[in-house]
């Protein structure tokens, strides 16, 4: 027996000391090695835009970790003012599952958008209602014929120029986009070359975030006005608006579906009819 022990003891020993070996290696395979290579970026660029010009920071821009695995990434661009021209810094941070970050800065330069006399943009007006033969419309059919003409020649994006409706009623007819101060601002050129009235509303500050324009379009005379709410600029797909020549009531039924999205302050305004419009 002690001879069979003898002999067993030795085979037992390199058996357990080749599991042992074993062992370490397959845990060694599997552990995970920090990875010490900072992330990178792709397709970081400056960027130049014109005052009122959106930015799309993330486009065309990637982030990789060590192992070229794409890894989400942060935009830090409080201090850019689109609507005030200058030069500006953004930065853009990535940071890797072992905590590794890398960070990079652009420079943002934002221009001046170049001044347009009010000349320019009437001419570009003038053409329209010759072709449209706007000058020979009623004005019911013309704010009908507008609110549809604009909502379709146009595209909505989150930025304007509030300083300068001119400006901003020129871009819409050259770039044919703009948030719902470009489309109140071309409605008014129109209006206005027309020879109809109109009152500018702006909702009340702070009512939501953001700020919304609008007119009221004075469908009777000099003499007798009769004011109605006329808004061309696109709403909420879920809470949709025809809204053209309004009363004050139809228009405030709206706050009920979009809180305070028509909130104005009723004492600067005249008031519209009681009546909706019923045509010309």
């Amino acid at each position: 027996m002690k001879n069979i022990l003898k002999g067993i003891l030795p085979i037992a020993f390199a058996v357990l000391v080749g599991v042992g070996f074993l062992i370490g290696f397959l845990v060694r395979q599997n552990e995970v090695v920090p990875q010490t290579e900072p992330p990178y970026f792709v397709g970081i660029h400056n960027i130049e835009i014109v005052q009122g010009d959106s930015i799309a920071y993330r486009q065309g821009v990637r982030a990789y970790d060590g192992t070229d695995t794409e890894i989400d990434f942060q935009v830090l661009a409080s201090q850019v003012d689109i609507n005030t021209p200058g030069v500006y810094t953004a930065f853009y941070i990535a940071s890797d599952a072992d905590g590794n970050t890398t960070k990079e800065d652009i420079t943002v330069t934002v221009l001046q958008r170049p001044k347009i006399a009010i000349e320019t943009l009437y001419a570009l007006i003038d053409e329209n209602i010759v072709k449209y033969g706007m000058s020979e419309m009623s004005k019911g059919a013309l704010a009908i014929f507008l609110y549809s003409h604009i909502k379709q020649s146009m595209s909505f994006v989150s930025d304007s120029d509030k300083s300068d409706w001119v400006a901003e009623a020129y871009r819409a007819l050259t770039e044919h986009e703009g948030d719902c101060f470009t489309y109140y601002a071309v409605a008014r050129a129109y209006f206005e070359r027309c020879g109809v009235e109109t009152i500018t509303v702006q909702r009340v500050e702070n009512a939501r975030p953001g700020t919304h324009y609008w007119l009221l379009v004075n469908m009777g005379t000099a003499e007798a006005p009769a004011y109605y709410h006329w808004d061309c600029c696109p709403h909420y797909m879920e809470y949709p608006l025809y809204s053209c020549l309004l009363t004050d009531e139809e228009l405030l039924a709206y706050n009920e579906k979009v809180e305070n999205y028509y909130l104005f302050d009723m004492e600067l305004y005249p008031r519209t009819p009681k009546q909706p419009y019923a045509g010309d």
